[in-house]
């Protein structure tokens, strides 16, 4: 498999989805409002904000880590290819989970959506991953020490996703803020990441 083209689809995945984010944060229609009506509009707007400031820095992490990874692979086969669509899969259904969870911020339903899409795409990279390092993908120069401190960072990744949907069906805002907890341990660079 072209390893170029590979990439270039994801990045185009990656790039499609995060500017699809920006369509949940929308205005109610309103009737010759006031100024103050239109600032009362905008102020009910901060769980979309919010909600998309999160998942804008989700999919900027997501797409920092595939370029990270991929920059070490040197070769890309079909099962890689498999598991990348479904990592792009569920990057392209983030959009529909954040104007879920923007919308109804402290319902059950919507933080266990948004839990379950992170958790798949987390899944998925996991399982790319492991397929990556069982192939012997990577490049000669990387160290099994790179390839080990990358596979806990995705495992971490997974687990609090994991956890964070399970604490949406009983306390919706602590999973929410878990989401953003997690996204904030992804700031800092772990693995084939902290090598760039």
């Amino acid at each position: 498999m072209n390893k170029a083209r590979f990439e270039a689809f994801s990045d185009g995945v990656f790039a499609f989805a995060i500017t699809l984010l920006i369509l949940g944060i929308v205005l109610p229609e309103m009737r010759a409002p006031s100024d103050r009506d239109l600032g009362n509009a905008l102020v009910h707007l901060w769980p979309n904000v919010l909600a998309y400031a999160l998942s804008f820095g989700v999919i900027g992490i997501m797409w920092q880590n595939h370029h990270a990874l991929f920059r070490l692979v040197e070769r890309v086969d079909r099962t890689t290819v498999f598991l990348n669509l479904l990592l792009l899969a569920g990057t392209a259904f983030i959009p529909f989970a954040t104007n879920t969870l923007g919308a109804y911020p402290t319902m059950h339903s919507s933080t266990f959506l948004y839990g379950v899409v992170l958790s798949f795409c987390s899944t998925a990279y996991n399982l790319m991953l492991m397929h990556l390092v069982r192939v012997r993908a990577f490049y000669a120069h990387v160290t099994d020490a790179t390839v080990t401190k990358t596979l806990r960072a995705y495992r971490v990744g997974f687990l609090g996703y994991t956890i964070a949907t399970l604490i949406a069906l009983i306390a919706p805002v602590a999973s929410f803020g878990a989401y953003i907890a997690i996204a904030l341990y992804y700031l800092i660079p772990h693995g084939v990441d902290a090598d760039i």
